[in-house]
């Protein structure tokens, strides 16, 4: 069953296509960066402001504090947790009013009866779970051509969620699969397909989920997830799979931290999407028959 939601009489032209597809979708996402950089820039300036009026004017003192604040865990953490809430708030209002209260029933009903079932959830969570491994075998090469990027890298992950373990997996686990999903495959994707081919959504949209993470490294090994979140919003035509992907999909890293070294290796990795990639295959086995039986 096909979504006509976004079809249109007349093919929007490359100058449509550029600015209301491409530049539109950059506008939001420099929009809501710009949100959490803002929220940050109020955190430090909150904090520099409580600790001047303790300091009395000592500026070399208070220069210190500031500089030792940028590395503190504890509290980069709880920065990444509040950017993380407000940023949250404005997506799911903003898509919520844009997209989200324009449901058809249509689509509510194929949402209920396609796609919250036991096997379409079994293989997005088979799915998510080879697809981190994916992401990690990637990590694992760029660590092997440059030690360096990826200990810095590591270095600015532990700095953002090394503080309290709970506010890093709420962090993780919670507010950033709503927020990005809202942003990503909520605003973004549904903003692309009013103008692109579903392939081409899907390749847009992961490569700006990887420009949103704001660096390189989680910015290459990011592609293969952002596009099967894409895919996955697609297909149910809702955001709230692909929340449910990518919430499990970053529930992984803490699982893996509580497991034997091993589990992090590469031939674990290469083990572990080859398993995916079987069950996959064998969970899709009924969907390959109906699409078999359509073509005749």
């Amino acid at each position: 069953m096909e979504n006509n939601n976004y079809i249109t009489e007349k093919k929007p032209g490359p100058v449509k296509k550029f600015l209301g597809g491409i530049v539109l979708s950059f506008v939001i996402l420099g929009l809501f960066i710009l949100l959490q950089m803002i929220v940050g820039g109020v955190m430090m300036a909150a904090a520099a402001f409580m600790a001047a009026g303790e300091m009395q004017g000592d500026t070399a003192y208070l220069m210190q504090y500031l500089y030792d604040l940028q590395t503190d865990s504890g509290f980069l953490t709880w920065l990444t947790v509040v950017a993380t809430v407000i940023s949250a708030v404005f997506s799911v209002f903003f898509y919520w009013l844009i997209w989200g209260r324009k449901k058809t029933q249509e689509d509510k009903q194929y949402l209920k009866e396609k796609v919250l079932k036991a096997k379409p959830v079994i293989m997005i969570s088979v799915s998510a779970f080879g697809l981190y491994f994916v992401a990690l075998l990637i990590a694992i090469i760029i660590s092997v051509i440059s030690p360096e990027t990826m200990e810095s890298y590591n270095q600015l992950m532990e700095s953002a969620l090394g503080g309290s373990q709970a506010l890093a997996m709420l962090a993780a686990v919670i507010l950033a699969p709503i927020n990005e999903e809202c942003i990503m495959r909520g605003l973004i994707l549904k903003n692309l397909q009013k103008y692109f081919s579903v392939p081409a959504v899907i390749i847009i949209q992961a490569v700006m989920f990887g420009i949103f993470h704001m660096n390189w490294v989680q910015g290459i090994y990011v592609l293969p997830i952002g596009a099967a979140l894409g895919y996955v919003a697609v297909k149910s035509r809702s955001v709230l799979p692909s929340i449910y992907m990518h919430l499990f999909y970053n529930l992984m890293s803490f699982v893996l931290g509580v497991l034997p070294e091993f589990c992090q290796s590469a031939v674990f990795c290469v083990a572990a999407i080859a398993v995916s990639a079987a069950a996959m295959w064998f969970l899709s086995a009924d969907y390959r028959a109906a699409r078999r039986k359509d073509a005749r």
